[in-house]
């Protein structure tokens, strides 16, 4: 068996603006950079054998910061990107209301039937997502543990992928910045099944804002 610990990026200001950022870089802000490193501190006592990331630096930081002293090389992967927003990057939800009048709505609505202008859809994402996390869980037959870090959209569809739960289903997963989900990965056969374990953990990220 496989232990998958598959991790939201910390939080960045288009994040904190309400902005569509896809497979845009924006870097962690410095509440997404203290997130990290409090996710980083609740996993310490993790024993690693593996680590892959998103490319795109908030993702990357963000396993960084959770590897921490470990000597473990962290594998990059383009196609653990978010989903290309295309022509909604960089927009507002209100911004595309205007400029696509129901779109998305419908994308919330029926994720698995919407692609986005000029952009993708979510089964794009999840076909090249799960390609990248399959080649990295196939790397050998051993027991591990790997740490998985990379973006909302791509962990919804990962999670739909392991549990074999239809697409249409994708945002019933909450993910908070610095999620922690936990699946116990047995493999992908007919008669096999993975359980999933721990789901959005944000407990370190609300130690943060301090008490109310």
């Amino acid at each position: 068996m496989k232990t998958l610990y598959i991790v939201r990026h910390g939080e960045t200001d288009w994040n904190k603006l309400g902005k569509y950022q896809g497979i845009t870089d924006v870097p962690l802000n410095d509440n997404g950079l203290a997130q990290a490193k409090a996710c980083g501190e609740s996993l310490k006592d993790v024993v690693f054998d593996r680590i892959i990331s998103s490319d795109l630096s908030r993702a990357l930081v963000t396993a960084e910061s959770i590897r921490g002293n470990r000597t473990i090389p962290i594998q990059q992967d383009e196609r653990l990107r978010e989903l290309n927003f295309g022509d909604w990057e960089a927009l507002l939800y209100t911004e595309i209301e205007e400029g696509w009048p129901g779109l998305i709505d419908q994308m919330y609505r029926r994720p698995h039937m919407v692609k986005v202008p000029n952009g993708e859809s979510f089964k794009d994402l999840q076909d090249r997502a799960w390609a990248a996390v399959h080649d990295f869980i196939s790397e050998n037959d051993e027991d591990e543990t790997l740490l998985i870090t990379c973006h909302g959209g791509t962990i919804r569809t990962i999670l739909c992928k392991l549990l074999d739960i239809p697409l249409s289903h994708c945002w019933k997963f909450s993910q908070g910045n610095t999620a922690i989900n936990r699946v116990y990965y047995n493999g992908m056969g007919e008669f096999d099944h993975n359980i999933l374990n721990l789901l959005n953990d944000t407990s370190h990220v609300e130690v943060l804002s301090g008490p109310t």
